[in-house]
C-alpha cells in the first residue's frame, strides 16, 4: 500500500470511466476501472499474479464521488498485457481507444508549448469529444464528425 495521493484524469467510454494519470512520463491506469470496461469486475484481484512488479503499483486515487481509494494502478505495458492475457474480441476496441485517445491526451496535457498542437477532451451531457487545439482553433477529427449530434452543427 502507498501513502501517495494522486488526482487522475477521467476518461469515459460507453458511460464507464477510466481513471488514468501520467507519472514520471509513464501512463498509469486504474485496474478497477479497466476491469469494468472489460466486463471483468474481479480483474483487480487476478492481475497481480500475472504482471511484473514494474507493471503495477498501489496509490490513493480520487474517486468520482470525491473520496480517496487505495487503487491498484497498471502501467501502459501492464494494460496491454492484461488485454492480451484476458483476450476477448471486444478488447481490441478498448486497446485502440487507449492507444489512440487516452495515452495521447495524457501526454498532451503536460505539454507547455502553446504553439504545438494539443489534444483535449470536451465532455458533453451524453458524450465526450476529442479535439485538437492548434493555431487558435479547435479541430475535430474527421472520424468523429458523423458522431456529432445534428443540433451542434447548426
Amino acid at each position: 500500500m502507498s501513502d501517495e495521493i494522486l488526482i487522475p484524469t477521467v476518461f469515459t467510454r460507453h458511460k464507464r470511466q477510466l481513471r488514468a494519470l501520467l507519472l514520471e512520463d509513464q501512463c498509469w491506469f486504474s485496474a478497477h476501472d479497466l476491469g469494468r470496461l472489460m466486463g471483468m469486475p474481479q480483474l483487480e484481484e487476478r492481475v497481480p499474479r500475472n504482471l511484473d512488479d514494474d507493471q503495477q503499483r498501489w496509490a490513493w486515487l480520487r474517486a468520482s464521488h470525491g473520496d480517496y481509494e487505495d487503487e491498484l494502478l497498471l502501467s501502459e505495458s501492464g494494460v496491454y498485457a492484461v488485454l492480451i492475457h484476458y483476450y476477448h474480441p471486444e478488447n481490441r476496441c478498448i486497446r485502440q481507444w487507449i492507444t489512440q485517445h487516452v495515452v495521447p491526451c495524457l501526454r498532451d496535457a503536460l505539454r507547455h508549448d502553446d504553439r504545438q498542437p494539443r489534444r483535449e477532451t470536451l465532455h458533453g451531457p451524453t458524450q465526450a469529444l476529442t479535439v485538437l487545439h492548434w493555431q487558435g482553433l479547435l479541430w475535430v477529427p474527421y472520424r468523429q464528425w458523423p458522431e456529432l449530434p445534428a443540433q451542434t452543427m447548426a
